[in-house]
């Protein structure tokens, strides 16, 4: 293998050959079209009217830079002292001749775009400017006072020698350069064979024109030199349809035609002086070569502007397609979900219709009591279901915040064996959690809810066997593996179990409730919390689910563990508990529940009727327990709110809604009051009550 040392040489030595061999090829161009320019002058024969190589010199600084200054100055230089002068005007003169180059390049960089100065009216504009006012004549002064100085020329034909050169140099830069320039810069784009046959179309149609107005072919007679004006319809065809590079090919064409003719003695610009004739044909390619590429300029930027439009017109109608499309998935899952919930929820509300109308017939204890249980299960059952329908409309709602920070896994995994043990034993099943004593950094609430909810799914679908739950350490990350022994999931089916409402098919024997979120929640929790989850399954031998959370240094808790009063904690004798719902069956579930705990308990259905109750009570009540939506559209909020205003002081509240929305927990959040969701279990408010209790001092 050769040493990158010994390359750099090689590479540097092909460098400076390729630049050396460009300036020789842009050298001889230059000197090849200044010989043939200068052979053409009549008025001095250092100054012509002819003089294409300032369009070369000024394209080639455009598309190659500044360093190619050398060959023009070389073959400025060469081209002039072979011509006329001496040694001295023709360095001169060639000096003259680069800086016209330069400065010219140099300031459509600056201020036109450079190569893309022929894509706006504006640019356009701008390097007509500086081709006329600024550029061209540094060459004609600067040659011209040379020559002077050396006694070449007379200074009754200075001027004219002047603005000879200088409108020259002015032609040769506003016809040769845009061609140059737009032909060596444009991307050409996939062969369009309409595009190229009217590109041809155009050439065609000017060089008839040409040929017929401007020609020594034709016989010159005075009905003749009008047919000059023919000249400008190629160019507005070229500038209307074809844009700034074929606008420019026509217009040297048509400059091309129209000095032969008159160089031979045709075309309306013919007179018994050659310069002066020349100078006309200047101003001829002036007048139509500047408009032209003005005005292809503007057709391009409308047309782009009109492709752009088109493309936006596209992606916006291709948006509303997929919108539409997505509304109608939306609709499609609404109904779906219409359905699936409506069968999953009347299976446990049929169950616990047949379980009343069981209690209803005379039963023994032993059987009253199986009976009892069975409906405390079939309730339990359904607040699994509308606690999954409720975490969905959290997520979707956008009010989980994640509260990050850091701590011991140890707390979740000890968790979940003491919320799972019972149920896996139950079920005849083994679950074995190992410990371990990694920190992590993540939501402890939020992973808590993934891993109960992998737990639970594992544990639900697990016939036979076990379920086992550990870490593994991968690098920074903990690697948080929920194994089980059940029926296992397809692989067709392993993007899907993430889906709402979706479960994977199961025999009869393993019918089980549930909506099928438990894995769209987990799904969306971990993207809330960034966490990366994987899935190994085999059908028949059972799945793995991992999450990965990131490994923190051993830290220490910021708070000791709070550990919940027990029920009879706190003494509820002479405590008076005011409930508000606009359901009589509410009021009296919730009273009755109430007063079998112990407390004394005021039900009224609207706020004005519950300030009535406490007004004839003369007791302030010690908690109040209201549903968020009551009756005439008003809310437990104000209720409580005009209740703590009677008083004097703030009230403990809870408030219970059936709205999974937004909108009930912001307000209570806001205000500072516990928001629960119907239905609520007993022990959970019964929990909530004594914590209440605990912080307003008993």
């Amino acid at each position: 293998m050769s040493d990158p040392r010994f390359l750099i040489p090689e590479v540097s030595l092909c460098r400076t050959i390729s630049y050396a061999g460009g300036l020789v090829a842009i050298g001889a161009i230059y000197l090849a079209s200044a010989k043939g320019g200068l052979a053409l002058a009549s008025i001095h024969p250092s100054a012509t009217p002819i003089w294409p190589p300032t369009g070369v010199a000024l394209a080639g600084v455009l598309l190659w830079g500044y360093r190619i200054w050398p060959a023009i100055f070389a073959a400025a230089m060469i081209a002039n002292a072979t011509t006329a002068g001496s040694v001295a005007t023709a360095i001169a003169i060639a000096t003259g001749n680069s800086l016209e180059a330069v400065v010219g390049a140099y300031l459509i960089n600056r201020w036109s775009g450079g190569c893309n100065t022929f894509s706006t009216p504006n640019s356009v504009a701008k390097f007509a400017l500086i081709c006329v006012v600024i550029a061209t004549p540094i060459s004609a002064s600067i040659g011209l006072s040379s020559l002077a100085a050396a006694g070449y020329i007379k200074q009754t034909n200075f001027a004219d020698a002047w603005v000879t050169w200088w409108l020259g140099d002015v032609t040769g830069a506003l016809v040769i350069a845009p061609v140059i320039v737009l032909w060596g810069s444009s991307h050409y784009p996939a062969f369009n064979r309409n595009g190229f046959l009217e590109t041809v179309g155009v050439l065609a149609t000017a060089a008839a024109v040409g040929l017929i107005a401007f020609s020594p072919l034709v016989e010159q007679t005075p009905s003749r030199d009008p047919l000059g004006f023919l000249a400008i319809l190629p160019m507005l065809w070229a500038a209307l349809r074809l844009g700034p590079r074929d606008t420019a090919t026509v217009a040297l064409m048509l400059a091309g035609i129209t000095i032969w003719g008159t160089l031979a003695g045709g075309g309306p610009f013919t007179t018994a002086d050659l310069n002066a004739s020349f100078l006309l044909v200047l101003m001829f390619l002036i007048s139509i070569t500047v408009p032209s590429l003005l005005l292809s300029a503007d057709v391009e930027i409308r047309k782009k502007a009109e492709e752009s439009l088109r493309r936006a017109q596209v992606e916006l109608e291709r948006k509303v397609a997929e919108r539409t499309q997505e509304l109608e998935l939306a609709n499609a899952a609404k109904s779906r979900f219409l359905a699936m919930a409506s069968h999953d929820l009347r299976q446990p509300l049929h169950a616990l219709g047949l379980f009343v109308a069981q209690l209803r017939t005379p039963l023994k204890s032993r059987e009253r009591t199986k009976t009892i249980e069975q409906i405390d299960a079939t309730r339990k059952e359904m607040d699994e279901m509308f606690n999954s329908l409720l975490d969905i409309s959290k997520l979707d709602a956008g009010i989980l915040t994640p509260r990050i920070a850091e701590f011991p896994i140890a707390r979740l995994l000890q968790k979940i064996e003491t919320t799972f043990d019972q149920a896996t034993r139950k079920k005849g099943l083994r679950l074995h959690v190992r410990r371990s004593d990694a920190w992590v950094r993540s939501d402890a609430m939020l992973l808590e809810r993934i891993l109960l909810n992998l737990v639970s799914n594992a544990v639900r679908y697990t016939l036979r066997g076990g379920i086992i739950v550990g870490c593994r350490r991968r690098g920074e990350m903990l690697r948080i593996e929920v194994w089980d022994t059940g029926p296992g999931i397809p692989d067709n089916q392993k993007q899907n179990i993430f889906g709402e409402f979706f479960q994977v098919p199961a025999p009869e024997r393993n019918r089980h409730g549930g909506l099928g979120l438990g894995l769209a929640i987990v799904d969306r929790l971990r993207l809330l919390l960034n966490h990366q989850i994987d899935l190994t399954s085999t059908v028949g031998r059972g799945s793995r689910f991992a999450i990965l959370v990131p490994i923190v240094d051993e830290g220490v808790t910021s708070t000791a563990p709070v550990v919940s009063p027990l029920p009879g904690a706190f003494a509820v004798e002479g405590k008076v508990v005011l409930v508000i719902a606009d359901a009589q069956i509410v009021q009296e579930g919730t009273g009755g529940l109430l007063g079998k705990w112990g407390y004394s308990v005021l039900s009224t259905g609207s706020d004005e009727a519950a300030l009535m109750r406490v007004a004839q009570r003369q007791q302030r009540p010690d908690l109040i327990i209201s549903d968020y939506h009551l009756a005439s559209g008003k809310t437990g909020i104000r209720a409580i709110e005009q209740i703590n205003a009677a008083f004097g002081s703030s009230i403990p509240a809870i408030l219970i809604s059936g709205d999974t929305s937004a909108e009930p927990l912001r307000d209570a959040n806001e205000r500072g009051y516990i928001l629960l969701h119907k239905p609520v279990d007993p022990m959970r408010l019964r929990a909530v009550m004594h914590e209440l209790f605990r912080d307003h001092g008993g």
